[in-house]
């Protein structure tokens, strides 16, 4: 099959039919509102349906996007999960469309089951695997169904499905372009069995998680074509396409009403592998009128490790900011984009080379996210929108991965998802952000019962808490992370791996004044005598990993080191620490109010050294009451220094523009200043 990447860039609404025009015209008056509705409730039952069946972490948390599409491939709705899935599933369906329709060898008939991730094919990376279903009515194709989600196994060089230190595509493991998995609505036992030796360090998992993506979207087919039934298969095409127009008329609408002009950001990842390396997201967002484009040129160059992009997977991972804050209240479908444009330069890690490693793709473009919230987030304010421009949600999410044999004897491989779905929300523009609230690209996923986890992992929570000081401070803070602190347990020994993208640089950044939230290190302790100490009962255990490392009341050899650490073997009672960033701030510090400042002292969110150097507040070390009166001059002083520090912007800028980051941090970073590039990229 020919690797087609112009079709890639079909990401905005096909031509309507006339068969489509017409369907629309037959509609009755209130039954677009009814059965658009109806739509969305069919995809959240399949939902649900998928995941009650699969059993790896993603499904129990609900990462996953259920969709269902038109006809010709478009989105028309979707329950999520995971938008930036909803975007490139439909890229999958228009291949299949265009090579496998008329082929005889292939075709596309009633009951026919696909299946893909690959990411030269309309994929994000190997993990996401996503199911596809056509669905007819009286012999006419007249809706696909697609059920997506992360698979935290892949047959890759490392376990996890995200190699940290992949080189090229050929490190990947299992890549599947568009491929028919079943017929007559059943699935091929001999494509299973290919699949799960594909990715034999999982194999059960794999399995499970085949079937549970395929009985979602068979749960969409049964309910659409109950509907064509009902109602008849021109309401379904009609009321489909419409939800298409629909959005596409909205946001055309919503964007005449907002502030022309361009609108910058640039944001900054720092490690590629294990190695620190400074790399750069550049977007320049232009509005006028109603069509706004996104230009990425200035990004740093293509990589020889995995944190590469394909141009798709960059824009697609716009739908995670775009479908989810300012066109929230619109139908999640293409339509949305076809007032949007994209410039991602070739050459970019945004836009790398078909050979490039691509596994680390999501954790790439979270540099990419939190660029495009923090320019819409501008364009927002500016235009009177101030309750829908946020501070980032933290955007820097870090993937813990484990691996082995569980209690039960089975080979799995996995994401301890609830430390994953408990990063922290950006702070408002009148509000803090939300502790513990979730996971920017699945906003609606959540953190999976610790209990539940220990019933398929063979670990023990030591801790699972939100993380001091790891929000973004300001007039309004960004919503605490978590920490988590899991032993080895019931088995011999496990793998490992944690993947991130800041060691010392945060991704994330505070708004207009705000901090941005707070990198964290990676802590490991072997050699242990926790299990022994709870054995006896002794009450010291620690409850944090910061009381942990401080006290270090169990015994062992403790390694703190970056939050990105490569697959290594972890033997019983050994413990791995992994937390997750909060939200950026929003607005001065010294604005706060001190009595929240307080608030945050006594909930255990903020230590007492940044309540008094950060924030200024001045309070009895005893009983915590405010001083008001010494907090006032502690930061009317505060003030006058900062006039002090001030400079001119002309003195500032021949300064500044003298500065120059270590050698070593420039490896990938491209040409200083301009970020071209410096080296020929080979792959073999």
């Amino acid at each position: 099959m020919p690797v087609d990447l112009d079709l890639n860039k079909r990401y905005k609404p096909e031509p309507i039919t006339d068969y489509e025009r017409e369907c629309i015209a037959k509609l009755k008056p209130g039954e677009y509102e009814i059965y658009s509705e109806k739509f969305n409730n069919i995809v959240l039952e399949a939902k649900e349906i998928a995941t009650r069946i699969g059993i790896s972490g993603f499904f129990h948390a609900g990462d996953l996007i259920v969709g269902i599409y038109t006809a010709n491939g478009d989105l028309a709705s979707a329950y999520c999960g995971v938008y930036l899935h909803t975007v490139t599933s439909q890229l999958a369906i228009k291949y299949i469309l265009k090579y496998f329709k008329d082929d005889p060898t292939v075709g596309i008939k009633e009951g026919d089951i696909f299946y893909a991730n690959e990411a030269l094919y309309g994929g994000v990376h190997n993990p996401d695997q996503a199911a596809i279903m056509p669905i007819f009515y009286d012999g006419e194709l007249i809706a696909w169904a697609v059920t997506a989600v992360h698979q935290p196994e892949t047959g890759a060089i490392e376990p996890g499905g995200m190699p940290v230190t992949a080189r090229t595509r050929y490190d990947e493991g299992m890549k599947l372009p568009p491929i028919k998995i079943g017929e007559n609505y059943q699935i091929r036992t001999d494509m299973l069995d290919m699949m799960a030796n594909m990715v034999s360090r999982a194999p059960r998992m794999q399995i499970v998680d085949t079937k549970a993506r395929v009985a979602g979207c068979d749960r969409i087919r049964v309910r659409v074509q109950e509907l064509a039934r009902e109602k008849g298969k021109e309401l379904v095409v009609g009321v489909l396409r419409r939800m298409v127009d629909a959005a596409e008329e909205a946001v055309s609408k919503r964007l005449e009403q907002w502030e022309d002009g361009t609108y910058r950001a640039v944001t900054f990842f720092d490690t590629i592998g294990t190695q620190d390396a400074l790399v750069r997201c550049s977007l320049t967002l232009t509005k006028k009128g109603n069509r706004v484009t996104f230009d990425f040129s200035g990004s740093s160059p293509e990589n020889d490790g995995s944190f590469n992009s394909f141009d798709h997977i960059t824009r697609s991972h716009s739908s995670i900011y775009l479908f989810g804050v300012p066109f929230a209240d619109l139908p999640a479908s293409s339509g949305v984009y076809a007032p949007l444009d994209f410039v991602v330069p070739k050459g970019t890690y945004l836009d790398a080379n078909w050979d490039a490693s691509v596994a680390n793709s999501p954790v790439a473009n979270c540099a990419t996210v939190t660029a495009i919230s923090l320019a819409m987030a501008k364009l927002l304010f500016a235009s009177g929108e101030h309750d829908l421009a946020t501070a980032v949600y933290s955007a820097t999410g870090c993937s813990f991965h484990v691996a082995g044999v569980n209690q039960w004897g089975v080979l799995f491989a996995d994401i301890l998802a609830n430390v994953f779905n408990a990063e922290g929300g950006g702070a408002r523009t009148n509000r803090d952000g939300i502790d513990s609230w979730g996971f920017p690209y699945g906003c609606w996923g959540k953190g999976p019962d610790v209990e539940d986890m220990e019933n398929e992992q063979p670990h023990l929570h030591l801790f699972f808490k939100h993380r001091q000081n790891s929000m973004g401070f300001g007039k309004y803070r960004g919503g605490a992370g978590t920490t988590i602190g899991v032993a080895v347990h019931s088995v011999p020994s496990l793998v490992y791996q944690s993947n991130s993208k800041n060691h010392k640089v945060p991704t994330a950044v505070g708004l207009f004044g705000g901090y941005p939230p707070a990198t964290h290190p990676g802590i490991t302790v072997v050699n242990t005598n926790y299990f022994e100490k709870m054995k006896r009962g002794d009450k010291d255990l620690p409850t944090n990993a910061i009381e942990m490392v401080k006290e270090r009341t169990i015994k062992g050899e403790y390694l703190i080191e970056g939050n990105i650490r490569d697959a290594r073997p972890y033997q019983r009672g050994d413990i791995f620490i992994g937390s997750s960033p909060g939200g950026g701030g929003y607005g001065d510090v010294l604005e706060r109010d001190p009595e929240a400042v307080i608030q945050d002292l006594e909930n255990g969110f903020i230590s007492e050294w940044v309540a008094k150097n950060v924030y200024k507040v001045v309070y009895d070390p005893e009983t915590r009451i405010l001083d008001e009166e010494a907090t006032q001059k502690a930061r009317e002083q505060e003030r006058e220094a900062r006039k002090r520090r001030g400079q001119p912007f002309d003195q500032f800028m021949e300064e500044w523009s003298k500065k120059r980051p270590a050698e070593e941090a420039l490896a990938y970073f491209g040409k200083w200043p301009t970020g071209e590039p410096v080296r020929e990229m080979v792959r073999i």
